[in-house]
C-alpha cells in the first residue's frame, strides 16, 4: 500500500511540473511577443502564430496588415507603449480530447497620432465611443493623439494542428474565424475567464 501510494506522488508531482513547464513557456511566449509587436518583427510574430491563420491569410498579406497597422500611412500612425511584462497572467492549461489550451492575459497601451486631422470634441467624443464598445480605455492627449489602454488576452493552443508545439491568436469574441480554429469547449472557457479576468481587474480598481 506504501509503495502505491508512492508511484501516485511520483506521478501526480510529474504532472504538476508538467504543468508548470507549460505554463513558464506559455509566459516566456507572450512575454517574447510583445517584444516582437514592438520591435515590428513581423516575421516572428507569424511563427508564433496558430498555423490556420497562415493558412487562411498568407503570409505577404499578414505582414502588409501589420505594416499598415504598426508603421502606419498618410492618416495616422501607430506607436505601442512599453507592456509591463511583470502583469502577464496565465491560467491553467486546460484540455480537450486532442487540444491543450490555456489563456494568457496582460496590458497593453497604444498611441495614435493622426496625421492630417485635428479633432474636435465632438470627433473626439465619437472616435472614444468607437474605442469604448472595443474594449479599450481611450483618452486624448491632445487634439491629434489618442490614447488607448486594453487588458487583452491571447488562446494558447497546442495539438497535432500546431506540431504539438504552442501557438497562438488574440482572443476577440467578435472575431468569427477563432469559431473554426478554437474547440467549442475552449472558446467557452475563453470567454468565462476573459469575463471573470475584467471583473477583477474592474474590482480591484475601486
Amino acid at each position: 500500500m506504501k509503495k502505491l501510494f508512492l508511484t501516485f506522488l511520483v506521478l501526480l508531482s510529474g504532472f504538476l511540473l508538467a504543468q508548470s513547464a507549460d505554463q513558464k513557456k506559455i509566459l516566456s511566449d507572450t512575454q517574447s511577443f510583445l517584444d516582437l509587436f514592438q520591435k515590428k518583427d513581423y516575421e516572428g510574430i507569424i511563427n508564433m502564430t496558430h498555423p490556420a491563420v497562415v493558412e487562411k491569410f498568407d503570409k505577404q498579406t499578414m505582414i502588409a496588415g501589420f505594416k499598415n497597422l504598426l508603421e502606419g500611412n498618410e492618416a495616422y500612425k501607430i506607436q505601442l507603449k512599453n507592456a509591463d511584462k511583470s502583469a502577464i497572467n496565465v491560467s491553467d492549461v486546460f484540455k480537450t480530447k486532442e487540444t491543450e489550451y490555456a489563456f494568457a492575459t496582460y496590458p497593453i497601451t497604444m498611441i495614435v497620432t493622426f496625421m492630417n486631422e485635428k479633432l474636435d470634441e465632438s470627433k473626439q467624443e465619437a472616435v472614444k465611443s468607437v474605442m469604448q464598445s472595443k474594449g479599450m480605455n481611450p483618452k486624448f492627449v491632445n487634439d491629434n493623439t489618442l490614447e488607448m489602454a486594453k487588458q487583452s488576452m491571447v488562446i494558447a493552443l497546442k495539438d497535432k494542428s500546431t506540431g504539438n508545439e504552442w501557438k497562438y491568436l488574440n482572443y476577440d469574441e467578435s472575431n468569427m474565424m477563432l469559431l473554426f480554429v478554437v474547440p467549442v469547449d475552449a472558446m467557452a472557457k475563453a470567454k468565462e475567464y476573459y469575463a471573470n479576468f475584467l471583473n477583477k481587474q474592474k474590482e480591484n480598481a475601486n
